[in-house]
């Protein structure tokens, strides 16, 4: 359940609190997918499992059919997931998605068609736009961003830009850029 306060965290930094933070409906949404998670990855005592499931088994369902959001138990999400508004997010049971990444609504981060295998892999820091489709055994990396209405179907590096279909990257991060190292006799003769 620490993921699950990391994910409250990152809304309360966007300022929803209170009625407002609660009463969001992608909150709701990845509370039950934390929920089903837990249930998959922990596998509790029977007792506590199979009421706990059922439960699960309906509040999933509500989310897919009333507020249109799939979140997979099976998948594997980090902790400070932020989802601007709910609607129309689908995530492949098979898919990884880094810490602190913001998806927008009407996003699919799937499997590929044609019988490829595979979901992607999001890095930390990922940004999705609205209605972009990020599908295929790919790498996205830390930091990259993802603009509305792309198709993703190859790797991405990391804090890259991309944009269009086929997605393309448009701005690549920039360089670090190293200072010159100074000589070992220079910082000594300065005392």
């Amino acid at each position: 359940m620490s993921k699950f306060s990391e994910d409250i965290a990152r809304y309360r930094s966007v300022g929803l609190h209170g009625r407002h933070l609660w009463l969001n409906p992608a909150i709701w949404a990845i509370a039950v997918y934390r929920l089903g998670n837990w249930l998959y990855a922990a596998k509790p005592f029977f007792l506590i499992r199979i009421p706990l499931k059922i439960v699960f088994f309906f509040a999933y369902l509500f989310c897919e059919v009333v507020m249109e959001m799939s979140l997979d138990p099976q998948a594997t999400i980090g902790g400070g997931l932020y989802i601007g508004h709910s609607g129309g997010v689908h995530i492949n049971p098979e898919a990884i998605i880094g810490r602190n990444c913001d998806i927008a609504h009407h996003v699919t981060i799937g499997a590929s068609a044609m019988g490829r295998k595979g979901a992607p892999v999001l890095g930390d820091r990922v940004y999705v736009g609205t209605g972009a489709t990020v599908i295929g055994k790919i790498k996205i990396g830390s930091g990259a961003k993802i603009a509305a209405n792309t198709l993703v179907l190859s790797n991405i590096p990391e804090g890259a830009t991309v944009m269009g279909v086929p997605g393309r990257i448009v701005m690549r991060a920039p360089k670090a850029v190293a200072s010159p190292a100074k000589p070992i006799a220079e910082t000594t003769d300065a005392k």
